[in-house]
């Protein structure tokens, strides 16, 4: 069975209290993509859908080109390049409303600047474009009201009575931690916001080019090359073998494009760590220097003790946060001194202004909205919706003691 999170993993991104209950189920998870489908809820209601079929709105021309992404097996991020790479777009004019599942079907809308539809409307690699519609906005993090889930649970054992319990259980409410996919691969993004948040641009820039994670196994001997060659050359500022570097830069895969801008940048400008940092389209920036800030809501969070202490709304740490007299900021002092935070400047970075964290109200306790669970045959089917923001792997976490 397919695992969702396992301890050391779900340590990693803060979570130590996901409050649990053995419903005495027996199951196969993702077993193969088809068996998780995530489509997009815009804010007035209207679910994606994942079907082949376009509905083209193009009457009137505007600055932005919107369409309804639909993919299988890619994240949103190799899919974004793979549109870039394909059109000769460069990839800071795409946008999205979110960040999707890899291991899934998954439909979400995606803008472009200044792109006319004949000239993108190609054959990809696992995944169409449809619903072209001109916009006057671009795409943005979080211009969504949530996300419908469907998925298959394969050879489910289990009774009807602790069914109709566990979904009692989901709809007054679970803990609304932000899930493993929020962190990247091995949840290095943590550490690489740690690192920009200590100033150490440095070890920012190494860790997100050079250190291990998981990864295919083209990518890792991919990295490796780029670990030989630049290792040092970041590290201890030693010469590079030019004519190396760019032999392991001209191969690297396509997925690893902001890692081939990163360090071409740094061979023509070595020290300029901060400039490398910020040719990553913000779009991707956001994903990883957001992912701290979710660690620490995640330790905020997990230090109540049941789910009838958790408030409506908790305060996400960041550099404007009041810090009050409740119980939640109690909680708060102490998550920053085990952090060692010692003063909400430090969350505040001039040098990369849109890195700085700044607090805002997320909501303490996850609660599905039209959950069904069906059977057919030896299967179950769960069918969901969520505000945006939350994430069906910790309903499953919950549910299945995963």
């Amino acid at each position: 069975m397919h695992q969702v999170g396992n301890l050391n993993m779900l340590e990693k991104i803060g979570i130590s209290g996901l409050k649990t209950k053995d419903y005495g189920f027996k199951v196969d998870l993702f077993t193969k993509e088809e068996d998780f489908i995530v489509q997009e809820i815009e804010d007035d209601g209207h679910v994606l859908s994942i079907d082949s079929v376009s509905h083209d709105n193009l009457e009137d021309q505007k600055d932005f080109l919107a369409f309804t992404l639909v993919k299988k097996g890619l994240s949103t991020q190799e899919a974004v390049k793979q549109i870039s790479r394909f059109n000769h777009l460069n990839i800071k004019r795409i946008a999205a409303n979110g960040n999707k599942d890899k291991n899934a079907i998954t439909a979400q809308r995606i803008s472009i600047f200044k792109a006319k539809p004949e000239a993108i409307k190609k054959e990809y690699q696992r995944m169409f474009l449809k619903d072209f519609v001109f916009s006057e906005k671009p795409c943005r993090i979080g211009a969504l009201y949530g996300n419908r889930f469907t998925i298959i649970v394969r050879n489910f054992e289990g009774s009807d009575e602790k069914l109709e319990e566990a979904k009692n259980d989901l709809i007054n409410g679970i803990q609304n931690f932000y899930g493993p996919q929020r962190f990247g691969s091995s949840a290095l993004n943590i550490d690489v916001s740690r690192a920009i948040i200590a100033r150490d641009f440095k070890k920012a820039v190494y860790l997100l080019c050079l250190e291990d994670r998981e990864e295919s196994e083209n990518s890792r001997q991919a990295r490796l090359l780029l670990k030989d060659v630049f290792g040092k050359f970041i590290l201890d500022d030693a010469e590079i073998d030019v004519k190396a570097a760019d032999s392991a830069l001209q191969n690297l895969p396509y997925s690893m494009f902001s890692e081939k801008e990163i360090l071409s940048a740094l061979i023509k400008n070595r020290h300029d760590y901060v400039g490398a940092l910020r040719l990553m389209p913000k779009y991707f920036r956001l994903l990883i220097l957001q992912s701290y800030q979710s660690y620490l809501f995640n330790k905020v969070l997990s230090s109540f003790e049941s789910i009838e202490e958790i408030p409506e709304t908790i305060p996400a740490i960041g550099y404007d946060m009041h810090i009050g007299e409740s119980k939640v900021y109690e909680i708060i002092r102490k998550v920053m001194e085990q952090e060692g935070i010692t003063s909400l400047e430090q969350l505040k970075i001039p040098q990369i202004p849109e890195a700085s964290l700044k607090t805002f109200e997320r909501e303490g306790l996850m609660k599905p909205e039209a959950l069904e669970f069906k059977r057919d045959g030896k299967d179950l089917i769960i069918s969901f919706s969520l505000k945006k923001g939350s994430y069906a792997t910790v309903l499953l976490m919950k549910v299945f003691d995963l």
